[in-house]
Order: structure tokens, then sequence, then C-alpha cells
């Protein structure tokens, strides 16, 4: 009998049910074509904010609540948080890359579940989930590790949002339950990005349509405590950070919109959302860098860009509030798009970059839904067909999103691939020419830091870094000649200062030397190659006492994140240490 029943168990796979299936089939297509992307190394932002940041590999864990971080005074502390989890369980890349993959994959099934409930829809709710899951413009947010800060604010996002649909079912303390569920997920979700303040617009929409007939007295109710959870969550980043926006400007070559007239930058954005748009629907070309000048300025309402950005956006807007009473998804899934862009499109006010695809990630969910609610429709109408052409566009987004995943394998390969897409981009020629230069391949990466100034002349970085090839050969007095340079563009370069001040120091002129090193010093004030390099000048020079004040500025500096810089200021000092005694 045993047997018997066994055998028929075994028998019977049909017997899974349709939507398990269709979980386990979303969870697969948000895995398998990251696949390739773990053993990605440490690129771009990844280097700065994990690999050398001494927050996340040495100090204590509680320092990410107090600690704000570049670029951009950012301020995301439970996004640190997981970063210095991954860095005490194993530091490699490849733990990093795979939390990001599996979060992402959490995000698709969250997306999945959020779809049932706004579409009302099985298959197109399967299918909006299954393009998010494939879609390649989601590969800077899961690839690029920075990008976690995107997927974990989206699945709280999306999480709040599941425990609001929930709460609007029920009453009583179930209700309040899973109310506090979802004000818990929005707080997790602004302490993981700031972009997921715009949660409290989405509660309105979900709200909207799961509930339609409530009345305008339980709307306020039910958002009242989410606005106080923002409002507090703004007063912890004024606190931590000293204001709740940028502190300062972006730099023009990341954002320029950030230093024009509001018309200007109005009339830029308009069109970058249009790009955005049509990035969604045809994902072939795709960069980690389109700072200035890949986007140009549209300096006039009459660009035609301009006019064709506007005339749709406004026609596709003016669709979807016209459907709100006969096709509310529709009007919702417009709302998931434009809404969680509201604070990164530039419109409101400028952010720290003026295009990138990690901001999409989120808002891609609305493009999703709109996406598989007319795919289920075509499939309603012919199976067959439809079944096919559906499978073919998840077979072709994975695919891209498996050889875009190619270009974030090391930094080298990363900017190559976004100067061939983004030619125009000052900052990636000059990130090319770096990574070219770490290779040893100087005349080509001089080749890049000449384009980048040409793109940019203002560009301080890539005039010190045709400066420092030139060191690197030998040639002085080219280095000079670049360092001076430099520092006309920009005179608190302190890495230009001091390598005047070695240049000096190698030709005997030891007060020279000292001027450029307390030039430097005067920018960064606890640089140790400054201070040791300053100890050594006035060493020289017979100030001993000199020597020594600066050696003691150096117990109180930062260690160099580069150990090989670690030691060679350790060696330094030591022999100082010993002539001054």
């Amino acid at each position: 009998m045993e047997a018997s029943a066994r055998s028929v168990v075994l028998a019977r796979p049909a017997a899974i049910p349709l939507r398990a299936a269709r979980i386990v089939a979303i969870a697969l297509l948000a895995a398998l074509p990251y696949l390739n992307g773990l053993s990605g190394d440490f690129v771009f932002d990844d280097v700065g904010v994990i690999r050398d940041n001494p927050v996340i590999q040495r100090d204590p864990a509680w320092r990410v609540f107090t600690t704000v971080y570049e670029p951009g005074a950012l301020y995301r502390p439970l996004t640190m948080l997981s970063y210095v989890a991954n860095a005490r369980v194993d530091g490699s890349p490849v733990g990093f890359h795979a939390v990001n993959v599996l979060l992402h994959v959490a995000v698709a099934l969250a997306f999945y579940a959020l779809a049932l409930q706004l579409l009302a829809a099985p298959t197109a709710a399967w299918i909006a989930a299954a393009l998010f899951a494939v879609h390649p413009i989601h590969t800077e947010a899961v690839t690029g590790i920075v990008g976690r800060a995107e997927i974990l604010a989206a699945l709280a996002a999306l999480g709040s949002l599941l425990a609001l649909a929930r709460a609007l079912a029920l009453e009583g303390r179930s209700r309040a339950r899973w109310m506090a569920c979802s004000l818990i997920a929005f707080a997790i979700g602004v302490l993981c990005k700031e972009s997921a303040f715009t949660t409290i617009g989405l509660v309105l929409v979900v709200h909207w349509r799961l509930a339609p007939a409530d009345p305008f007295r339980r709307r306020v109710a039910v958002l009242a405590p989410y606005v106080v959870v923002g409002a507090t969550y703004l007063a912890l980043r004024l606190w931590v950070v000293g204001s709740l926006g940028l502190p300062a400007p972006p730099g023009a070559l990341d954002n320029p919109l950030a230093h024009v007239d509001t018309a200007t930058r109005v009339r830029t954005a308009a069109v970058v959302l249009w790009e955005y748009l049509a990035m969604l629907l045809a994902p072939a070309r795709l960069s980690a860098d389109y700072s200035f000048n890949q986007v140009p300025l549209q300096l006039s309402w009459g660009e035609p860009r301009v006019w064709v950005a506007g005339v749709l956006l406004v026609g596709l807007a003016a669709a979807a509030l016209a459907m709100w009473r006969r096709r509310p998804e529709i009007t919702v899934a417009a709302a998931l798009f434009a809404i969680p862009l509201a604070l990164t499109a530039n419109l409101l006010f400028p952010i720290g970059t003026i295009k990138a695809e990690r901001l999409l990630y989120l808002p891609s969910a609305g493009a999703c839904l709109v996406a598989g609610w007319l795919l289920a429709r075509w499939a309603a109408a012919r199976p067959r067909g439809a079944g096919l052409a559906v499978a073919a566009i998840l077979a072709v987004l994975a695919a891209r999103t498996w050889v875009r995943n190619d270009d974030w394998q090391d930094e080298r390969t990363l900017y190559a691939a976004a100067v061939r897409v983004a030619p125009d981009s000052a900052k990636g020629h000059h990130n090319l020419a770096v990574a070219l230069q770490r290779a040893g391949e100087y005349d080509d990466a001089i080749a890049h830091y000449h384009r980048a100034l040409t793109i940019y002349p203002a560009y301080a970085a890539a005039a010190f870094g045709i400066g420092h090839i030139a060191t690197l050969r030998g040639d002085d007095e080219t280095a000079m000649r670049w360092y001076l340079a430099t520092l006309k563009r920009d005179n608190e370069f302190a890495k230009a200062h001091l390598q005047l001040g070695m240049i000096y120091q190698r030709r005997g002129d030891y007060p020279a030397a000292e001027s450029a090193f307390t030039a430097g010093l005067a920018t960064e004030p606890d640089n140790a190659l400054l201070l040791v390099n300053l100890a050594a000048a006035r060493l020289s020079q017979g100030n001993r006492w000199g020597a020594r004040a600066a050696l003691t500025r150096l117990d109180g500096a930062a260690p160099p994140a580069d150990e090989n810089t670690v030691e060679l200021v350790a060696a330094a000092r030591r022999e100082i240490e010993v002539a001054v005694q």
C-alpha cells in the first residue's frame, strides 16, 4: 500500500500549483541572467564606498549610523550595515555580488505579489514580474555592488505596500499589526536610500486602487503615520548630515544641471525622462556613466528634442489619467513609474547625477506592469502566438543582461564599455585613462586624458593624470608643467601639491618642497603622505623641531587606505624619527 501511494505521488508532477511554479520561474529568471556577474571585481564607486572604506572594513559596525559617506554626502546606514556584514563574513567581491543577486530575486518576487494585487490578473502579473526579473536596465543596480541601495530601498518599498494591501483587507488588531509592518518597512527603506521617501506617494496610489470606496477621512488616517515616519527620518538626516538635500551642489562633471537656471534644468530633465523610457523599451546601448557632456543641455524651448520629449511625456501622462476609471491598473502603473522618479529626475531639484540607469530600478516596475497587462491581453486573444512572443522577449532581455554583466568584470572593461556607448563623457574617458594607466598602457591613457580635457577643459584630475604618467616615466619637466596646469584648474588639488613637492625634493629645493606640502595640507590636513614628506623637507633644511611637529600631526591622521602606502609612510617615519633623535 505504501509503495502504491508513493508511486501515485511521484507520478503526479502536475499537482504542483500553478502559482508555485510561477514563483519558482520568477526566482530563476531573476537569478540566472546574473550568475556570470558573480566573478566581477570591485569597480567604480565600489572601491571607495566598500573596498577602501575603513568604516566598512575595520571600524565598529555602529559607526555606519553616524557616518556620512561620499560621493554626495549620503546617509544610508542600513545599506552600509549590509556591506559591513558582507565584509565581516568574506571581504571578496563574490559575496557582495551574491547578496545583490539574492536581493534582486526577493524584489522580483515582492513585485509579483504586489502586481497580483494591483492588476487582479495572474497572467499579467506574472509577465510583468518576469520582465522585471530579466530586464537589463537593472544590471547597474544588481551587478554594480553599490547599486544595493536601490535594491534594498525597492524591497522595503514593495514590502511596505504589500503590508498595506494586507492591512486594507482586515479590521481591528490584525489591521493594526499589518499597518505597523508597513510603517517599519517604510522606515527601513529610507534608511537604505533617500528615494524610498516616495513610498508615501505610492501609499496613496495603492490605497486608491485597492480601496476605491474609502472616504477622504480614512485616506488621511492611513497616510498620516507614513508622513510622521517620513518627517522623523528627515529630522534624523538633518541631525546627522546637516541638510535635507545635498550640503553642496554636485560638480559640473557629475551633474551640470546643478549649475544652470531652472528652465534649462527642467528642459534637459524632460529629455532625460524620455530617454529613460526609450531605454526601458529598447535597452540596447547601456552605460555606467552619462556625465558631462554626454547629455547636452537644452538651452532653448525651441530645441526639437525638448518638444518631442514634452509632447510625448504629456501625452502619456494624459492618457494614464484618462484611464483612471476604465483601466485603473494603467493609471497605477504610470504612478509606479513616475512617483519613485520624483526625487531623482532633476525636475524638482538637482541631484548628484544627471542620468543613471540604477535610478530606474524601482520605476521600471511601472513600465513592466503596463507591458505585462498588454501582453496578457494579447495572450488571451492569441494564446499560442503570444506565448511564444513573451518567451522570446524574456529570452532576448535575459541574454542582453548576461552580456551586459560582462562589462562589470573589472574597471578597464567597464570604462571601455562606457566610453563606447557614451563617447562624449569626460568622466568616462578619465576613468578609462586611469584604468589604462594602472595597466601600464601609458600612451593610450594619455590619449583619453586629453580627450577628457577636450570635452571639459577645467578637468583638473585629467591634467594631473598626464603629469603623473610623466612622473612614472621619469620626466620631471613635463610632470611639473602638468601639475602646475592642474593647480591652475584647481588650487586645492592636494595630490598635485604632493607630487610637485616631491619633484622639488628630488631637485634639492627643500623650501619650495615645504611650501608645496604645506599648500596641500591646507586642503587635506590629515594626509599622511603630505605630513611625512613635510617632515622630511623640514629635516633636510635642518629644522628638526619642525620635522617633529609634522610627525606629531601624523599621529592623529587617518591611515591611508592602500596597504602599500601605509608601509611606505611607516618606513619613512622611522627613518625621520631616527634622524631627529
